[in-house]
Order: C-alpha cells, then sequence, then structure tokens
C-alpha cells in the first residue's frame, strides 16, 4: 500500500496540469508483486498541451481524454512526474498545439486588417470604421465601455458606435482596434494579469516607437508599422504558458543580450521566437509583410530583403531593440540603439534619447486609454541611461586593468609583431622567384586551383598561358649567363606591367613562365598577350648588351559554361598551344578555345 500512496501523492503533484479528477487510484489495476503502480489519470488534454513529461519506465494508453499511466515503483518513490524534464521536442510540440488550438480572438486579426486597409484609404470616413466595429460585438463593447469610462468624463452615456468613434479620433480607434489583438492572445492563454500586463506594455511600446520612426519618414506607413511591431513578440506569451518557470527568466533577465536569448529559446523549443511568431502570424493568416516582419524582426538585413519598404523594414528593426520586459534594458541591445538610431534616421533624431522622448510621449497617452488614464511607470530615457551608465562604469574599471595589461605586454608585443612579420616574409619568399620576383610554380599552382574553381562555381571565363622566350640558349651561349638573367627579369617586368590585378604571373621554368586570366573574355585575354609580347620586343631591341628578345606564347581559354577542374591538364594544353607557336616562327600567340564541358581534356 506505500508504494501506492506514494504514486497517489506524485500524481497530486502534478497538477494544475491535471484536473481535480485525477487523484483517483485504481487499484484493481495493480498488479500482484506490487512493483508497478497503474493509475487512471483524467487529464484535460487542452490544458495539458503537451507540457507533462513522464519518466522512462511510463506507459501510457491513451483515451480522448483519459490517460492509463503504468509508472515504476522508483520513478513513483521519486515524483516521477516532472515538467522540468520537458524535452526540447515535447516543449515544441506543446507550443505548435497551442497555435493550433487559436480558434479565435475576441477581436479577430481579420477586423485589424481591415482597419489597416481603411487607414490606408484617403477616402474612409467615420462610418465605413463604424460598420467594421459593428461587426465585432467584442470590439464594439471595449470602444464603448472606454467612451463611457471616468477618464473621458462625458455627461450622457455613449450608447452609438458612431459617437464613440468620433470621441477617440479614428487614429485611437485603428490603434485599439489592433492592440485588442494582443490582449484577446493574453485572454485565450489565460494569462494572470501581471503577465499578461508585461507582454502587453512591451508591445505597445515596440509599436509605438515603430509608427514614431516610420511617421518621422511617411506618416503612411505609420499605422503599418505599428501592426508590424506589435505582432513581432507574438510568440513570447505562448512560450510563457507552455513553460513559465523556463521563459520568465529569460524575459527578465537583462543581462542576457538579443542573440543570446534567442539561442536559449531554441535550446528550450527548438524554435525562437521569431520563428515561432511566424507559425502564428500564417496561422491567423496575416498578410505576408506582416509574417515578415515578424520571422525576421532581429535580422535587419533579412528584412530590408523581404520588405518592399526600407523605412518600414528599419522602424521594424529598431522596435527589435526595445526590451520584451519594460523594467531594464540589455546594454547590447541599448548600445545598438544608440548607434542605429541616428546612423538610420538622417538626422531625424540627434541621438537614441530624443527619439525615445517622442516614443514615451506616445507611448504614455495610448497606455491611459488602456489603463482609464494611468500613466506607466517606464521612463524609456531611464532605462537607457541605465544600461550605457553600467557600461561606462565597466570601461572605467577596466581601464586601469588594460593599461596595465598593455604596459607588460608592449614589448613582449612588439616582438611577436616582428616575428610574425619574418614568417608572413618566409612564407613568400618560399612562394617566389628569387631572379623575377614572381610566383614560382608551388605558389603559382595553388592559386591557380583557387582561380579556376571559382570560376567553376560562379561560372566565369578563364585563360590559362604558357610563355617561352624563343632562342634563349642561345642567348646564353653567345652572351653569357648574365645577359640570360637580365633577359629573364625584363620579361618578368613586362609580364608584371601589362597583366590586371587580378591576374596571375609565374616563372615555372628556365625561360618558361605562365599565367592565369581571371574573369577574362578570349578577345582581351589574345590582346593582353599581343601587348605583352610587343612590350618584351621593344624593352630589350635598346639595350645594347641583349638582342630584341622575342617570345612565343600559347593560351587555353575556358568559357563559363565549359568550367574544368584540372588546372595542370589546361598548363598542359597551353604548353602545346604555345610549340604550335614556335613552329610557324615564333614572337606569336596560339589559341585554343573550350567551349563546352565535353572539350575538357
Amino acid at each position: 500500500m506505500r508504494r501506492r500512496w506514494l504514486a497517489h501523492k506524485m500524481v497530486c503533484r502534478v497538477a494544475p496540469r491535471l484536473t481535480p479528477h485525477a487523484n483517483r487510484l485504481n487499484p484493481a489495476a495493480a498488479p500482484a508483486d506490487d512493483h508497478i503502480v497503474r493509475l487512471l489519470v483524467h487529464v484535460d488534454l487542452r490544458r495539458a498541451g503537451g507540457g507533462l513529461s513522464l519518466p522512462p519506465s511510463c506507459n501510457i494508453q491513451s483515451g480522448r481524454r483519459t490517460m492509463a499511466i503504468t509508472v515504476g515503483s522508483d520513478d513513483a518513490r521519486n515524483g516521477g512526474f516532472s515538467h522540468r524534464h520537458v524535452t526540447g521536442a515535447s516543449l515544441e510540440q506543446a507550443a505548435r498545439q497551442r497555435i493550433e488550438n487559436m480558434s479565435y480572438l475576441p477581436t479577430t486579426v481579420g477586423v485589424a486588417m481591415k482597419f489597416m486597409e481603411l487607414g490606408n484609404d484617403p477616402e474612409a470616413s467615420p462610418a465605413d470604421y463604424c460598420k467594421v466595429i459593428s461587426a465585432d460585438s467584442s470590439l464594439s463593447t471595449k470602444l464603448l465601455s472606454l467612451a463611457n469610462s471616468s477618464w473621458f468624463g462625458v455627461r450622457n452615456k455613449v450608447t452609438k458606435v458612431q459617437v464613440a468613434v468620433n470621441l477617440l479620433g479614428l487614429g485611437t480607434v485603428r490603434t485599439l482596434a489592433v492592440s485588442y489583438c494582443v490582449t484577446g492572445l493574453h485572454n485565450e492563454l489565460r494569462l494572470r494579469p501581471e503577465i499578461s500586463r508585461m507582454f502587453w506594455a512591451a508591445s505597445l511600446c515596440k509599436a509605438v516607437a515603430a509608427r514614431t520612426y516610420a511617421a518621422a519618414f511617411d506618416p503612411k506607413m505609420a499605422d503599418e508599422a505599428f501592426a508590424a511591431a506589435l505582432f513581432q513578440d507574438f510568440a513570447l506569451p505562448v512560450m510563457y504558458a507552455v513553460a513559465p518557470d523556463r521563459v520568465l527568466p529569460l524575459i527578465q533577465d537583462n543581462g542576457i543580450d538579443c542573440a543570446s536569448r534567442l539561442k536559449a529559446e531554441r535550446e528550450l523549443f527548438r524554435l525562437d521566437h521569431a520563428e515561432l511568431g511566424r507559425c502564428i502570424a500564417q496561422k491567423l493568416e496575416l498578410p505576408e509583410i506582416y509574417v515578415d516582419a515578424v520571422a525576421f524582426h532581429h535580422n535587419h538585413s533579412s528584412l530590408r530583403e523581404l520588405l518592399s519598404k526600407p523605412m518600414l523594414a528599419d522602424a521594424c528593426y529598431a522596435a527589435s531593440l526595445f526590451p520584451h520586459c519594460l523594467e531594464s534594458w540589455n546594454r547590447a541591445d541599448a548600445q545598438e540603439l544608440e548607434r542605429f538610431i541616428p546612423a538610420s534616421a538622417a538626422g531625424r533624431w540627434a541621438s537614441a534619447r530624443v527619439f525615445l522622448d517622442s516614443v514615451q510621449k506616445e507611448f504614455e497617452d495610448i497606455y491611459r486609454y488602456f489603463e482609464q488614464g494611468e500613466v506607466p511607470e517606464t521612463k524609456l530615457a531611464e532605462l537607457l541611461e541605465a544600461a550605457t551608465r553600467e557600461v561606462a562604469d565597466n570601461t572605467t574599471r577596466l581601464v586601469t586593468t588594460v593599461q596595465e595589461l598593455m604596459q607588460q605586454a608592449a614589448s613582449a608585443g612588439k616582438e611577436v609583431h616582428k616575428l610574425l612579420r619574418q614568417n608572413v616574409a618566409l612564407e613568400e619568399q618560399a612562394i617566389r622567384d628569387p631572379l623575377t620576383g614572381l610566383l614560382n610554380r608551388d605558389g603559382f599552382s595553388s592559386r591557380a586551383q583557387t582561380l579556376l574553381a571559382n570560376a567553376k562555381r560562379y561560372r566565369i571565363s578563364l585563360g590559362v598561358a604558357y610563355l617561352d622566350i624563343d632562342c634563349f640558349k642561345a642567348l646564353n651561349d653567345t652572351r653569357g649567363h648574365a645577359a640570360g638573367d637580365k633577359a629573364l627579369s625584363i620579361v618578368a617586368e613586362q609580364i608584371a606591367q601589362n597583366i590586371r590585378r587580378d591576374d596571375l604571373a609565374a616563372r615555372i621554368g628556365g625561360d618558361e613562365f605562365a599565367l592565369v586570366f581571371n574573369d577574362c573574355s578570349h578577345d582581351d585575354a589574345i590582346q593582353i598577350l599581343q601587348r605583352t609580347l610587343a612590350c618584351i620586343s621593344t624593352a630589350t631591341a635598346t639595350d645594347p648588351s641583349l638582342a630584341a628578345i622575342h617570345v612565343s606564347a600559347g593560351l587555353v581559354w575556358v568559357s563559363p559554361e565549359a568550367g574544368a577542374d584540372n588546372f595542370e591538364s589546361l598548363l598542359s594544353q597551353a604548353d602545346r598551344c604555345m610549340y604550335e607557336a614556335k613552329k610557324a616562327g615564333g614572337n606569336q600567340v596560339r589559341c585554343q578555345a573550350i567551349i563546352t564541358a565535353k572539350n575538357v581534356a
């Protein structure tokens, strides 16, 4: 019986995920050896949401609303049920199930989107708004309740939507209609009032920030930016509802920057709140612009790429830098906002603090509507100052330590720098020909193979040339090796002066040179070679110690469509072309063009 009592106690501990009916044992199902406890557990599967974790020894047989769970006695003794051992897969499944169960919102997103359309229609009248509001009883009730609140102090009770709209103003009505979507989500998730307010205030602040930013560039974009930013953190309340003990510390810890928070979310749910928010936006059938704004709100470059309006992308990114909990600001996010606002706002705000002053005013105005005149305690400029002041204090403490370390490391650093320069010089020397300064064969082959691979990957043309000095042996025999070395140096100098910056040149043998023309047309490659050969003849003809030197060249040109993998094969083909040039009398270029992959050797 003790084992059964322990199991009974264990079942009680899983509440409130289990309904009160969970505290029933099924003694008749217990095996004779009493080493295994069998429980008949009635579970409200809609509220459990996938967040129940069972120990390895459990076996589950489930009906529509009940689960028969068989638990080993050791797991029962240790309280085997624990949501703290839920895996990332089960948390992801639970979050997705929550999203799938979203059947309605008190104010539907469709109504909110209709309001956005009316806001972009210059001919829309208050009557058009009233028709949309009247079609949603929940929204009508909220607006009438707000219009009759003591904060407005109207003498006669407002009973018509038209009067409420006139009293509140169209801009305020549009803002409230979109904002009620968030509170509706919180109600469906059954969040505690203080948690709902935390999420709502942060989302509202982000929405106001985006609208303030967008309105400074294009007032017509303001409402669109407001909605896009309001929807950014759709997924955070869902994550909290699934795993509150794990998600709330992530939100409230101002020591966790954006990148680290997203990584922690992925470790918990296998998705971060931006990815999960995309699922919600798609479930609610939001327009594509809002789906993208939610999915990529922490990725500025992706926002710029996917959203058709650059200023809307900037507004969404600026909003994403605001905290998820309006109690403190992460220093890295605060610093990024301080950098981003003056850099992107084209002089509209001298600093992030000036921008925050504008956001604070509008944030307080809208907050009052929802809270019947109550002013939020949050002061955005103070939060930003506190975050950056902490950075300044830390910097001051570090300065002394850093200076001491720098003094200690100064001499060692100089020595290391000297060694690094020597190492680089030695590495460069190892791949250079000492006489001409061009690459040697080893250095040339490795770099040429890289260019060849890039040419094939990015489908660009490439040329490989092989050059050989005509009658070089006779020059050495008649005028000596000093004249031969001088001739080699002149040839290398003219090659280096005539090729382009991204081309390669090397001396790969006694009087043999090789070139690679990167991203070069067939005609341009031939012209460069012909110009080089002419310059070599001119430079040596005026030197009394040398006779006019001529060079024969072979070129293999590979089209973008052909591609090639084997550089040595291309070099051999260029060598054969060079010998054809010599047989034809020398001092000329012979070329082979590779147009298709079938022609590649």
